[in-house]
């Protein structure tokens, strides 16, 4: 009897095995459940955004002049200084009038010589030759009082703010280099209404830059506030080293809230433009390198997208290139995918 029950208890093992294979459905089966990825998708459309040029730049005066003597001679007064404010015309300094005064009186007694011949040609007392050259004579004096007067007169050709002083009254104008930046002066003067910003504009964006357009400029000393400005002038050279060109803006800064020497983060208005943008978390980055990559849906399957980034507008990306129209962009659960991988749609 104990011999013929060995062989039921030896097939019970291998039935119980057959059963449980039947009821899970094969491990193959199993594993492919586990493989697929729940994913999110979002349709790609293209959205109108403000094509725009963000850089930073230094506020500078609208025009600086060094004011300067025309010869040397000595200063007899300064009526500014640094500081001051000063319209075009005002008088700045007073040089020497030493030589404007023997001038003056040289060019009076002339005039007096023609007066006193003019009534002898009528008489016939003397010719219309003498007349002519006593008359040329009183022009060259003339002549020079006018300019002895703009050399010791000095003037300013520009209204602005007196921002440097290097003389004193008594000194003797010498026509040396008194300046920081090597100029002539003896005052030198800047006009701060309005300001101009230079910034470089990469070449990309030439042909859409023009005279006219408006430019939003914010200074970290006024947080909160913006100052409008316009591209007042485009340089045309591109320089091959950055492979930028220079762009001129002008802000009237009517209140003067802008001082020559601030830096003024600047943000260009060039236009609008049709693009993508996609949620930053969609975007990934391939460790090891700079390369960006998204992760499209078709079909089932994951497909693996290289990407060039363009500006960030909050928690948004601009796509310039990679992508098409009518896509569908894995949003979520894109950091568990590689390329080829079957995904399951939950949303």
């Amino acid at each position: 009897m104990k011999t013929l029950m060995k062989p039921h208890i030896l097939i019970l093992p291998f039935a119980l095995l057959f059963a449980v294979s039947c009821d899970f459905g094969g491990p193959d089966e199993a594993a492919e459940e586990q493989e697929k990825v729940l994913v999110e998708l979002t349709r790609l459309e293209k959205t109108t955004m403000i094509k725009d040029h963000r850089a930073v730049g230094v506020v500078r005066p609208y025009e600086e002049s060094f004011i300067s003597a025309a010869s040397p001679a000595r200063i007899e007064k300064i009526l500014v200084d640094v500081g001051h404010r000063v319209q075009k015309g005002d008088m700045l300094v007073q040089m020497d009038r030493s030589q404007l005064f023997q001038a003056k009186v040289q060019m009076n007694n002339l005039k007096d010589d023609l007066q006193r011949l003019d009534t002898l040609v009528e008489v016939g007392a003397a010719t219309k030759q003498q007349y002519d050259q006593l008359k040329t004579q009183y022009e060259v004096a003339r002549s020079n009082v006018e300019t002895l007067a703009d050399n010791t007169e000095i003037r300013a050709n520009i209204p602005g703010v007196i921002s440097g002083r290097f003389y004193s009254e008594g000194e003797m104008f010498t026509m040396s280099p008194t300046t920081p930046e090597g100029k002539v002066a003896i005052v030198s003067l800047k006009q701060d209404q309005p300001v101009k910003i230079m910034t470089g504009v990469s070449e990309s964006l030439f042909p859409d830059v023009k005279i006219g357009q408006e430019a939003i400029v914010k200074s970290d000393v006024y947080p909160g506030r913006e100052f409008t400005g316009k591209v007042s002038r485009i340089y045309p050279i591109i320089d091959r080293i950055s492979g930028t060109f220079n762009v001129e803006i002008v802000v009237e800064n009517r209140d003067l809230a802008l001082r020559p020497g601030m830096y003024g983060r600047i943000n260009l208005n060039i236009g609008e433009v049709e693009g993508f943008l996609v949620p930053a978390l969609a975007v990934l980055r391939q460790e090891g390198s700079g390369e960006r990559h998204v992760f499209i849906e078709k079909d089932g399957m994951a497909h693996r997208r290289v990407v060039t980034l363009g500006r960030r507008f909050d928690d948004k990306l601009e796509i310039l290139s990679g992508l098409e129209e009518g896509e569908m962009l894995i949003t979520t659960g894109q950091h568990n995918l590689m390329d080829q991988m079957e995904v399951e749609i939950v949303n």
